[in-house]
């Protein structure tokens, strides 16, 4: 995929851009789960929309490995700056990774 930089990207290192890119290309290339495991997805996290979850789950493990990365590199939280920056690489991926995950979306339903 083609990203379109903006400065504010340029904030993170680009190893570290290169990562999360990696990291969400790796993902959107995976198997999926068995559907049959959603039920048990269901109780364990106690939700009702499995897609939503499994969405906001990725989101917040791609903002963590950012995180622990500059945590481990420079011993401090990100920056506004930089939380920004890594939300708007995820965000270039947001339309394929909501594709990915409604894989697990009810039919039987409107949600």
């Amino acid at each position: 995929m083609c990203l379109n930089i903006d400065l504010h990207m340029l904030i993170l290192d680009n190893d570290i851009r290169n990562i999360l890119v990696a990291v969400i290309e790796n993902d959107l290339a995976a198997t999926k789960i068995p559907k049959e495991r959603v039920p048990k997805l269901r109780r364990i996290w106690k939700c009702q929309q499995a897609y939503d979850f499994l969405y906001g789950h990725r989101v917040g493990y791609y903002k963590g490995l950012a995180e622990g990365i500059i945590l481990e590199r420079y011993r401090r939280q990100l920056s506004d700056e930089e939380e920004d920056a890594i939300f708007q690489i995820i965000q270039l991926y947001t339309k394929a990774l909501r594709k990915y995950f409604s894989y697990y979306k009810d039919r039987r339903t409107k949600n």
